[in-house]
């Protein structure tokens, strides 16, 4: 089975840490540790369904994150831990997409619940017939709320890994980090509960960061 290479934001982002830390050729030596790492966990994970999965990216880098905290030993502190979840998830991203969209307005909700709805008829056709073992499902806006776009992931592939191979200290900042992504984007994400925490799904409720209207409105009073 071929093995679904570090993603390229990953070995980015742990190179130029090691980088930071060690010389030229201990920081080259330290990396191929990590890298033999990562392929050990990338061959003894279920496969999610490689390239042809749209969220595989988020699973592999996640991959990368634990194979660069065991070759730290396990011991790191949590501001570091903190930096590797947010950092690598957002380095490549490009952000603000969110900050320019209406995310109350009901034409701007109905597009994106139905690009969002395509991903989720082929997530959760592959994870019901088994064809991506333990892959995320999806449910769009399955609490109806009417401001907003609202997602749940059924399941996650990245904190059963955690759970079975003695890594469920970082979960916490791995889910952490998914405010920070929607920061990132332009966005506020607000969430009850997570796979990780033992619920069934991880809820994200993606808001704009302020509310446009009375941003208009105050703008308005201002002219």
């Amino acid at each position: 089975m071929a093995v679904y290479e570090m993603p390229q934001t990953s070995a980015r982002w742990i190179k130029g840490k090691l980088g930071k830390r060690f010389s030229t050729a201990e920081a080259e030596r330290v990396y191929q540790r990590i890298l033999r790492t990562y392929e050990r966990f990338a061959c003894e994970a279920p496969s999610i369904g490689g390239r042809k999965n749209p969220m595989s990216k988020n699973f592999y880098g996640a991959l990368s994150a634990f194979a660069y905290y065991e070759c730290m030993n396990r011991d790191m502190p949590p501001d570091e831990i903190t930096t590797m979840c947010c950092e690598m998830t957002i380095m490549g991203r490009r952000g603000g997409q969110l900050s320019r969209l209406d995310l109350n307005n009901a034409l701007v909700r109905r597009i994106l619940h139905a690009l969002l709805e395509l991903r989720a008829r082929r997530l959760n056709r592959h994870r019901e017939d088994g064809s991506w073992n333990n892959s995320w499902g999806m449910r769009i806006n399955p609490l109806h709320h009417k401001e907003g776009i609202s997602v749940h992931l059924v399941g996650c592939p990245i904190a059963d890994f955690a759970k079975r191979n003695g890594y469920g200290e970082l979960m916490p900042y791995f889910c952490e980090a998914d405010k920070a992504i929607i920061e990132h984007l332009g966005g506020t994400l607000h969430r009850e509960h997570t796979v990780a925490d033992g619920y069934e799904d991880c809820d994200y409720w993606i808001k704009n960061k302020k509310d446009r209207k009375s941003t208009r409105l105050n703008s308005s009073h201002g002219s």
